[in-house]
């Protein structure tokens, strides 16, 4: 058994590096002038890595905003949380990769004694298509012991949200949680507007009004799962949204956990077309800086999904042509 589990590892770590490769082929824009530097969003300068280092000893609670298909992005987080392992933490890996109802299960896997088979149980739970960008997270939390908390909430608990409000959830819970207490007009019409925009300006106003119930509940729970864990510290790799003070996680963690101290970064893809760093300071549902500092990366080749979805939209019969039968 110890001779498969061996092989099937492997054989893992040969996609990854195949992986790896391609995704870092597929990399745009590696010699832009700001690739590398990190933008501190507040002081409006650059910061070396050294300083930022110094202030992320200082967090309860880090988060990691990531592209999700980015491979520089993964890199990095690997980079920062090995940095709090060496500082002597032992944070607890907080991921959205993993969504909550698999807490028992991957409990009971990191109880195990064999490596390969605790890493390989473990990298089964994770719900994102691009899994093999995960298993690196995992591996360093196996090897140093840490506890891993599986954030996310799956769609099909957040469906009665959408598409009834709030009224369908436990209004107690609501309450514990903070939702409505953190919740002004300028965020929801930031949330709901930039809902719209990530889903090609195709949402009706309902599905976007739905769809950002669900992002704030989503985000209340995810910091509800961290909250028992600030004490030894967390460490949080989730989507960039999720980590923005001015309407994600931070604010659930600022209203319920007021000592805790909250740092944000950004990694953030460059742009041919901007080189001044103060052209990336991002919209802000409140007039705060979204993150403390942003980290500038290269940009992942990709297809435009809205071009995408109007060339299938266009490809599909018409409903005349659809209805008629030979």
């Amino acid at each position: 058994m110890k001779i498969i589990a061996s092989f099937n590892f492997f054989l893992t770590l040969v996609v990854l590096s195949c992986a790896n490769l391609a995704y870092a082929e597929a990399m745009l824009f590696s010699d832009h002038p700001l690739v590398g530097k990190i933008w501190d969003m507040n002081s409006r300068s650059f910061i070396d890595e050294a300083a930022l280092l110094a202030r992320i000893d200082k967090a309860n609670v880090l988060l990691l905003g990531e592209t999700h298909d980015n491979p520089q992005h993964h890199e990095l987080q690997q980079k920062l949380l090995k940095a709090r392992i060496a500082s002597g933490a032992r944070p607890a890996l907080m991921m959205e990769q993993l969504d909550d109802d698999s807490q028992p299960a991957l409990d009971q896997a990191l109880a195990g004694s064999n490596r390969d088979e605790v890493l390989n149980s473990v990298t089964k739970l994770i719900k994102f298509a691009d899994w093999q960008f995960y298993r690196p997270f995992l591996a360093i939390a196996v090897d140093n012991k840490l506890p891993v908390i599986a954030a996310n909430i799956s769609s099909l608990r957040l469906q009665p949200v959408i598409w009834k409000g709030f009224a369908a959830y436990d209004a107690d819970d609501l309450k514990r949680l903070a939702v409505e207490q953190v919740w002004s007009e300028s965020r929801q019409n930031y949330l709901v507007n930039n809902m719209g925009g990530a889903h090609c300006g195709k949402l009706r106003d309902e599905l976007r009004a739905g769809l950002s119930r669900s992002q704030r509940l989503r985000d209340a729970l995810m910091a509800d799962s961290a909250m028992s864990s600030i004490g030894r510290g967390v460490v949080g790799i989730v989507g960039s949204s999720h980590a923005r003070h001015d309407v994600g996680m931070p604010i659930y963690f600022a209203a319920r956990a007021p000592q805790a101290r909250v740092f944000s970064i950004g990694f953030v893809e460059v742009n041919p077309r901007r080189t001044d760093p103060k052209d990336y300071a991002a919209q802000s549902a409140t007039g705060d800086a979204p993150y403390d500092v942003i980290w500038f990366t290269p940009s992942v080749a990709r297809s435009d999904p809205c071009a995408e979805l109007n060339k299938l939209k266009t490809a599909q019969p018409s409903t005349g042509e659809a209805n008629s039968k030979p």
